[in-house]
Parts: structure tokens; sequence; C-alpha cells
């Protein structure tokens, strides 16, 4: 056995709270003393309301000279045959049950006294009970004894005063003193990002690392579509991670995203996830039919999506203490993802902590690419948030200090969303080397009409713009990541040999040459070489894409 926790109080305390939430967030099992007198009673055909439950305990005291917690407890331990188990007691009562358990010395025991001032105790108990049936607060405490409060005082390895706390202030402190917090400098979470201006591949290559993670973490809103090659064949993800039908990860939509329900709760159900693995941040901003139409006027000027994330995000601004703003929480359809109430289920934070605890493995993927930023991007020709390693840490609730790997993902000729329509002067944004896609696949040996076909966007299906690689973005953006790793995707588009690479040394030498010269100006090696995305029949046949050259794996030791 790990740790039996011994919780003692007056009764209102918050002995039951304390407990339960060790139980329900913190995996100890939970000795409810109350509980086994009802079984207890049951068993002797006594009666089970609280007056003939404490008479039972007094019963039980002396017939087993207060033995009977301690063996109760131990009896409870011997059943599980765990040698990680760790348990609560709620509550001990008198300073004899407390001996029993300091008596045996391989018992790890840590005792847990709460108090407070009588005048609060007693209020919370009264605002617990039905006014007219309650029994005085004195005679139904459990503790009698002054000499066992005194015992409980020099005993205990951890006094609180829970008088201005309420449970969740009291875990705080409790779970502090016994070490169930992790450590500010566990590192287990690495994230992806693009570096360019999105459509780097960043789902295909998070499908693929997804196998090895225990937890996916995803922001940004459905303007960022996400298409996967995967065992059931392509889907596009919006709003859940990449990857999500093929794993069994834990998955969270963080704080910070942008999601249009009736879309959401589709991909949901595409996928099969079922809601003991989806976790969505109750303070997920929701997108209302009025934002996808508040952005035609941007989808005109600059070749917006118009899928509303940049409105609604807008709107969370503009519209604070307003009827007109719901969140994920207000969303009766999405309660099996939030939950209901405080603590929501669904808190991406509350998530996290258990992930850091437990030293798990956690993937964040990022969305769209760093010269989208709308503070580093080339202004308008923007999105509608920061999409650099520090804006996608922020939107997850993750601090920098549990950032383990950064992994980049870029293309060799970057891509924008083709120009707006009706109007010659209005643009996407510019591309400093804009050349064509026929010119490209001439270049590099592939079918041209194919790749045109291929090169749509995900969300829109709008005809891309395409340039040749801009190796002072691409610094830029390593600048504002500073990536532990690069990753490379569509290497055909550099010869359209790489398409049959299975290996490195299989690429072509302008490859190979490309690939270290991407690692002499991001000071970081590439990990990862996507060689191409299969499509219709080819979709069917060796879907391995992936060259793998990294020296770590996700798995935390």
């Amino acid at each position: 056995m790990d740790q039996v926790v011994l919780i003692s109080g007056h009764l209102g305390a918050g002995k039951s709270g304390l407990a339960r939430i060790l139980e329900s967030e913190f995996d100890y099992l939970r000795f409810s003393s109350s509980e086994f007198l009802r079984q207890e009673a049951t068993r002797r055909g006594r009666a089970l309301d609280r007056k003939s439950l404490q008479e039972l305990g007094d019963i039980l005291d002396r017939e087993t000279d207060d033995a009977w917690l301690y063996r109760a407890v131990c009896k409870m331990a011997q059943s599980q045959r765990n040698s990680l188990l760790r348990i609560v007691v709620d509550s001990v009562r008198t300073r004899k049950q407390l001996e029993h358990f300091r008596q045996d010395h391989a018992l790890p025991c840590v005792h847990v006294h709460l108090y407070g001032q009588t005048v609060a105790l007693r209020k919370r108990f009264h605002e617990r009970q039905d006014r007219d049936a309650a029994p005085d607060y004195v005679e139904a405490d459990l503790i009698k004894s002054e000499k066992d409060i005194e015992g409980f005082k020099g005993d205990a390895d951890l006094r609180v005063n829970t008088t201005k706390n309420d449970n969740r202030d009291t875990i705080a402190r409790v779970a502090a003193s016994l070490g169930l917090f992790s450590a500010p400098d566990v590192r287990c979470v690495d994230v992806l990002v693009g570096g360019q201006y999105g459509s780097e591949g960043k789902g295909h290559v998070v499908a693929y690392l997804a196998k090895e993670y225990d937890v996916l973490v995803r922001v940004g809103g459905p303007n960022a579509g996400h298409t996967v090659l995967g065992p059931r064949g392509q889907y596009t993800y919006h709003h859940l991670p990449s990857g999500s039908m093929d794993v069994n990860a834990k998955l969270l939509l963080g704080p910070g995203m942008t999601m249009f329900v009736p879309d959401l709760l589709k991909e949901i159900a595409d996928c099969g996830v079922q809601p003991d693995r989806l976790f969505i941040d109750p303070h997920a901003m929701i997108i209302e039919q009025a934002d996808k139409e508040a952005e035609a006027r941007v989808k005109s000027a600059i070749a917006s999506t118009a899928s509303g994330s940049g409105a609604a995000a807008a709107r969370r601004i503009n519209d604070r203490g307003l009827t007109t703003v719901r969140l994920a929480k207000d969303v009766p359809e999405l309660a099996p993802y939030v939950g209901e109430k405080e603590p929501y289920r669904g808190s991406t934070m509350r998530q996290l902590e258990i992930a850091y605890r437990k030293r798990q493995s956690v993937l964040l993927e990022g969305t769209q690419g760093s010269g989208l930023s709308i503070f580093h991007g080339s202004y308008p020709h923007v999105t509608s948030r920061d999409t650099n390693v520090a804006g996608c840490l922020a939107e997850a609730g993750i601090s920098p200090n549990r950032v383990r790997r950064v992994l980049m993902v870029v293309r060799p000729t970057p891509i924008r969303v083709g120009d707006p329509d009706g109007d010659q002067n209005a643009t996407s944004g510019r591309l400093k080397h804009q050349t064509s896609f026929r010119e490209i696949a001439d270049e590099v040996e592939l079918d041209a009409e194919e790749m045109e076909k291929n090169e749509k966007t995900s969300t829109t299906r709008r005809n891309r713009r395409v340039g040749w690689f801009e190796w002072e973005q691409f610094r830029q953006a390593c600048a504002l990541n500073a990536p532990t790793d690069i990753v490379l995707a569509f290497a055909d588009y550099l010869h359209g040999k790489n398409r049959d690479a299975r290996r490195f040394e299989q690429l072509s030498a302008k490859t190979i040459n490309f690939v270290e010269e991407l690692e002499r100006v991001a000071q970081a090696p590439v990990s990862l070489i996507n060689t191409r995305f299969p499509r219709g029949p080819d979709a069917e046949g060796d879907i391995r894409t992936i060259i793998d050259r990294r020296n770590w794996t996700a798995r935390v030791s």
C-alpha cells in the first residue's frame, strides 16, 4: 500500500468533501465510516437514522476496543491486491481509533485534521440540512470528547483551518502537502505548429505521431482543416485533434477554441468518439450563424474562410457580460463532454494536471501557420489569433515550462488560398516568389493536372496560390517558435521520385541538400519527412509516407 490518509475534524469542517475529491481526482479509494455503519446496521437489523448509526458506532467501539475502523480499512486494502493503492478514510472520530493505525508501523499513514471556528462549522452543517428535521449541531457531531480533539491536534501530520475555505481551497492545500501535484519541471508536452501560411501538412504528421501520446490537445477553430489519411481512409478534421478516430488517446479541446456546434457534433459522430475520451473546456467559444454572416465582408477582402471564428473571437471580447455570448458550458448538447457544473469534467487545465501528475505524454496541435499570426504575420492578410507556439500554449492553458519539444512543419512550396473573386485589387496575401503548380510539376517531374486537382483548401475547397521556398520567412518562423525539430512535408514537390522513398538515403540529392540547409538555418534537425499525400486509388495501397529520423520517442520515461 502506498498511502492511507486519515481525516479527522468536527462536523462541517469539510472532511467528506476532501475525501470525495481525493477519490474523484487523485485516484484514492475512499473508505466511508458512515457507509460502513449503514451496511453494518442493515446486517444487524438496526435503524439507519443518524442517532441510531451513532449508537452503533459506540457499540462497535466497545466491542472491538475501537479497532473496528482499522480492521475494516485493512480488509479493504487486502481485497485490492495493489501495492500502489492509496486509501482515504472519512473519518476517524476517536483518539483510540487513530492509535490502532499508528501502532501498525508498516502502514504508511498521513493524518489530516480539519478544524475551524464553531460558528462557521455550525452554519455549514445547517445549510446542508432540512432545518425542520435537522438535529442540533452538538448532538450530530461525532467527536464528543475534548480529549480526542486535543489528541488529534497533537498527532496530525497536517492541520488545516477551513473556516474561510471551501472544498476546492482545502484540496489545493492538502494535495500540495501530500505531494500530489506535479512539479513545475515535469516536461511532457510536445507542440506541433505550421511554419508558413498554413496547409503545411500538420494534420497528417499529427496523425502519424498520435499513437505515441496519451493526450491530444487541439486549439484554433474550424477555419483550419487538417486532412489526414489513416487506416479508415481520408478524413478532414476541423475541431477534433487529427487522427482522433484511429487512436485511443484522451482528446482535449482547449478554452481558446472557437467551435460551430452542428459541425462539431457531426465530427464527433463521424469519428465514433465517446464522452469518456473527449473533454471540451467549458470556456470554449461558440460560433453562431451570425458570425459566419459577419465575415462575408472579410471573405471578399482577404479570402477569409468565413467560418465565423474571427467574428466569434471579437464578440467574445466586445460582448462581455451580454447574453449574446455562448460558451461550451451553455450548450446542452455538449454537456456529456463539458459537464454540467463546476468543477467541469471538461476543464482542460484540470485534465492537463492529471496528465502531468501521471507523467503522460501530451501533443498540442497548432493551427494554420506562423506567417498567418495576427501579431506577427503580414497584416491584414492574417488570421484571428496568434498561430505560433506562444499563442497555441496560451489557448490551451499550458505553461511554457511544460514544453519538451517544438515541431515546426514546412513545405518546399508555401501556399496561400486563392485571391478573392471579383476584385483584382484584393489579395489573400503576398507570396515572395510566386509561381504555379504547373511550373512546379514540370520541374519535379509530377503530373500537373493531378497536382492542381489535389491542391485545394481543406475548408473552403478554393484553389491555392503557390510560391517557391521563402528562406527569410522560414528564419523568422524559427525565431518565433525556436523549434527543436523541423518536419519537411511534400518532399515530392522537390522531386517526384521522393514519392517512392522509404528511407532518407533514397531521397533525391537535391532533397538531401535542401534538408541540410533547413537544418543549418533552423539550427535544428529535420526529424520527420513526409514524402507524399496519397489520394484516390493510391490511398488504398501502401500509405507509408513518413521517413522518421527522430532520435527520441514521445513516450515519457
